[in-house]
């Protein structure tokens, strides 16, 4: 059967000392002046900015080098999130994130350039930016196929494929469990395997 194309961005699933994931989160503030959208599952960044006794996040960047602080899970309840459900551009946004460390998150690959390969496990892979969907509520981002290698400088690691009746290896769009591997609160990156 073959893989469907949805695409969810990051969605924490466990960690890496195989604890399950207990919804520990952290809550961070995207300013009114933020002209773009959120949505969970979306990765961001903190700013180095404080606003409204938290610290500001902003849409991470794909690619390497690029540092992360977690996913988004949800957001706090706000005039416009209830009527949405995702986080509209240029509006006060509290951002819900999921942003330890050690967690490992479910994530789509974008098959361009072909499959991972089920061998590429413990490789690393840089992310790669999507739209996100108003009515889904959900991210688009997904890890970008074509970049999975050893280099330190990539924002994620393949930790495992997902297994699920739903999701078939090495196949296009397959999901796999990945931890953050650039995140704005580890000392350094890793090279993978």
């Amino acid at each position: 059967m073959a893989n469907v194309n949805a695409p969810t961005g990051g969605r924490p699933i466990g960690t890496l000392v195989g604890a399950p994931y207990n919804g520990q989160a952290n809550t961070y503030t995207a300013k009114a002046d933020y002209a773009t959208a959120l949505y969970i599952g979306d990765p961001v960044v903190v700013t180095g900015e404080r606003d409204s006794g938290h610290q500001v996040v902003a849409l991470a960047t794909a690619g390497a080098t690029n540092q992360i602080t977690g996913f988004i899970i949800g957001f706090e309840p706000t005039p416009g999130i209830v009527s949405l459900g995702y986080g509209a551009a240029s509006t006060l946004r509290y951002p819900i994130v999921a942003d330890a460390p050690d967690l490992l998150f479910e994530l789509q690959e974008d098959a361009v350039g072909g499959a991972i390969a089920v061998a590429s496990i413990g490789l690393n892979i840089n992310l790669v930016s999507g739209s996100g969907n108003t009515y889904t509520k959900k991210s688009g981002w997904m890890i970008d196929s074509s970049s999975a290698g050893s280099d330190a400088t990539y924002q994620m690691t393949i930790r495992d494929i997902v297994t699920r009746v739903d999701n078939e290896a090495a196949t296009a769009y397959a999901k796999y469990i990945c931890s953050i591997n650039i995140h704005t609160r580890r000392l350094a990156a890793v090279a993978g395997l």
